[in-house]
């Protein structure tokens, strides 16, 4: 075995790690630490230059832009310390914009009524067309230039700006940027402003001078405003009409959006960010600097392929010259390989035919002194030895197959045996848990039903207690305002036999007097409705179709199930929103049925914004919306909570019999079956929950107008 180990490592060494992989290794490390270097070179070296064209371009547009805003600076200085004539300042105008050609336009703009006029517009306005230069004046109606930025933004700040790009509409008519420097006059010693002196640049001039920055072959130059717009740009439909941040949503391109925040933030930098460019679609990088008359950013965009072109060619040659020594070297290895490896390859003939099973194979005559001499010795010494060993294993083999074979049957017998009971216990303790839970469920059920029973024996017969003095009081109520109404009637009579002041003392107790009993019969009435209602609910007779004021029916159990669930919690407070559609009118219902539907689901709507309000305090106040709607052939109930909601994992089993999310002993899990079945299988209609966690939770009735029930 040592001598086997020797073997090995020695064509190793001989064959690869001395040659080869040494070479190869060294080739690979010398090209990529080449392209490494080179491209950090070149990138370095771009840097600088990027850096360079873009701060000369900046500085270029800068110095253009500082001359061009030092005009009106200086018109503005001058027309304060002296005293033009309207025609002189017109002149100066057409003076200014005629000997500056970068210039397209300048105005002086004075404030409404300015020295006493009855105008409200003076403004005067040169510009440049063709080869002449125009003076015209501004202001009307319809171009009121004291709401535009070149007059409000330096007007509020005091101080020179210069504008966002737009479109002067009824002004120079073309696409311009303004700088604005505040006018002031010296009267009294004092300084009062009194108007503005503007130039204007043309974005035609300024996408000339950006697009004759050249960068190599296919590079070009772009400018964008102080909030990302794009001023100038080879693509002119981009122009005006977009900026970085729409192009990065519109393209999906996360650079640009973070380009577009450092060039408003007026940083400078060189980006070797990949992207393809918009005007002629090749990877890109980009150079970007302020400039800083104005708060735009110049940025310079360099094409990859063209700026590293001389780094490939240098890599492609290494590329090339490294393949051919390869080449070279590989036929070098070649060589050796036969004179070492021909003995060996007749010694793994002879081996794979002894993995095959042939142990007689005859083995080359190798009588070499190497390690191949070595190996071949030890296999012939191995051959013999495994021929005698592979007799032995047979013979056991054969005998632990059979017994394997018998120890595998018999334990699929006993698994099978082992499934065909566990799969009975389970069936059986399945059967057992599902009449636990029915025997549990009907058990809750009977003893929630006694307690209902008993609920509405006891609502009944206290509502025949209290109907009858209630009656009594909505009668004498009534009487008593008929009295008033009489004794108002005698007081006229005596308007003459008594004091006037007495009589309008005694008139107005008459009048609060029929006043309060008519509160009282209002109130007795609504009392009595309410106790109508429990008689019914507690022996009304279900099945039987009823014409029913549906609107009526809906308000008295809102108020209804609000006054129980304030005798159970006096803390509790609620506001109510309601809507009733008068077009509902009357509708044939099962109203037994249908109350027991609206107490149900408002009972649930004020304990959902009761718990809801204990967890979150005074940062949260209930509110219960409900509403009627008639539509078409039905008619539609809404009854919405701003509660805790319905989670949607439960959402389609509220419905079913006995499921209740609330605590053992608070619920059967019974009220919205019934109500389903009520609503679907009673009338015909359509009960469906719409609900956000955490947010609301509504209930949704509809009701088919004409129903039967048979």
């Amino acid at each position: 075995m040592k001598e086997g180990v020797k073997l090995t490592r020695g064509l190793s060494f001989k064959l690869i790690l001395s040659v080869f992989s040494a070479i190869a290794g060294i080739f690979i490390v010398i090209f990529l630490y080449n392209y490494v270097v080179t491209r950090r070179t070149m990138i370095d070296n771009m840097n600088s230059v990027a850096t360079y064209l873009t701060e000369s371009t900046v500085n270029k547009v800068d110095r253009i832009l500082f001359g061009m805003a030092r005009v009106p600076e200086n018109m503005a200085a001058v027309i304060e310390h002296s005293n033009f004539s309207e025609e002189e300042l017109k002149q100066m105008l057409k003076l200014i914009v005629g000997v500056n050609p970068e210039i397209y336009g300048s105005a002086i703009a004075f404030e409404p009524y300015f020295d006493g006029r009855k105008e409200k517009y003076y403004s005067f306005y040169a510009y440049r067309k063709n080869d002449s230069v125009i003076l015209t004046t501004l202001g009307n109606d319809s171009y009121d230039y004291f709401l535009m930025d070149w007059y409000q933004v330096p007007r509020e700040k005091r101080e020179a700006y210069w504008t966002e790009p737009y479109f002067d509409e009824g002004g120079g008519n073309i696409f311009m940027s303004t700088y604005s420097v505040p006018l002031y006059s010296l009267k009294g010693g004092e300084r009062r402003f009194v108007g503005i002196v503007t130039i204007d640049i043309s974005i035609n001039w300024l996408r000339e001078m950006v697009d004759s920055i050249h960068v190599f072959e296919t590079g070009f130059g772009f400018l964008v405003s102080q909030n990302g717009t794009i001023v100038t740009h080879p693509v002119k439909e981009l122009i005006m009409n977009a900026s970085v941040f729409s192009l990065a949503e519109e393209h999906n391109i996360p650079f640009f959006r973070d380009l577009g925040r450092k060039m408003i933030h007026r940083e400078s930098d060189f980006s070797t960010t990949t992207y393809e460019n918009m005007a002629n679609g090749k990877k890109s990088w980009v150079a970007y600097a302020p400039v800083p008359s104005n708060g735009w950013s110049l940025a310079v965009v360099f094409p990859v392929d063209e700026l590293m072109a001389d780094a490939i060619r240098l890599n492609l040659a290494i590329v090339i010259l490294g393949s051919a020594g390869l080449v070279v070297i590989f036929l070098v290895i070649l060589l050796i390989s036969r004179s070492v490896t021909r003995p060996m390859r007749k010694l793994a003939q002879a081996a794979q035919s002894f993995a095959e099973g042939d142990f007689d194979v005859v083995l080359p005559d190798i009588v070499s002194r190497d390690e191949i001499g070595q190996l071949t010795h030890s296999f012939s010494y191995m051959q013999k030895t495994l021929a005698d060993t592979i007799g032995d294993l047979k013979e056991t083999t054969e005998q632990l197959r059979i017994s394997n074979d018998k120890l595998e049957d018999y334990s699929k017998t006993l698994e099978l045996k082992v499934e065909e009971r566990t799969a009975e216990l389970v069936a059986k303790n399945t059967e057992l848990d599902s009449a636990l839970q029915t025997l549990q469920a009907a058990q809750t059920q009977l003893v929630q039903s006694e307690k209902l029973a008993s609920l509405g024996k006891l609502t009944a017969g206290i509502a025949h207690e209290i109907k009858n003095p209630l009656n009594f009081v909505n009668n004498f109520a009534e009487l008593s305002s008929d009295l008033a109404k009489e004794l108002q009637e005698e007081l006229e009579k005596l308007k003459g036999q008594l004091d006037e002041k007495d009589l309008e003392y005694l008139l107005e107790i008459v009048g609060d007097l029929e006043s309060n009993s008519q509160k009282i019969h209002n109130h007795g009435k609504r009392a009595d409705s309410i106790i109508r209602g429990m008689l019914l609910h507690s022996r009304g007779k279900a099945g039987e179709m009823q014409p029913t004021d549906l609107n009526a029916l809906l308000e008295e159990y809102v108020n209804l199930g609000y006054h129980g669930m304030r005798a159970s919690d006096p803390g509790f407070n609620i506001k109510i929103e309601s809507s009733y559609d008068p077009a509902v009118g009357i509708v044939d219902v099962i109203p037994q049925d249908l109350s027991r539907v609206f107490l149900n689901i408002i009972n649930n709507a004020c304990q959902a914004t009761a718990q809801k309000k204990n967890e979150q305090k005074d940062s949260y106040f209930p509110l219960l919306s409900v509403s009627t709607k008639r539509i078409d052939d039905h008619v539609e109930v809404r009854i919405r909570d701003n509660g805790k909601g319905i989670p949607e994992e439960i959402r389609d089993k509220i419905f079913n019999p006995f499921f209740t999310t609330k605590a053992a002993g608070s619920g059967t899990g019974l009220g919205l079956s019934i109500s389903f079945d009520i609503v679907v299988q009673g009338h015909g209609g359509q009960l469906i929950v719409e609900s956000d966690p955490g947010e609301y939770t509504e209930f949704i009735i509809r009701i088919p107008v004409g129903m039967k029930v048979e």
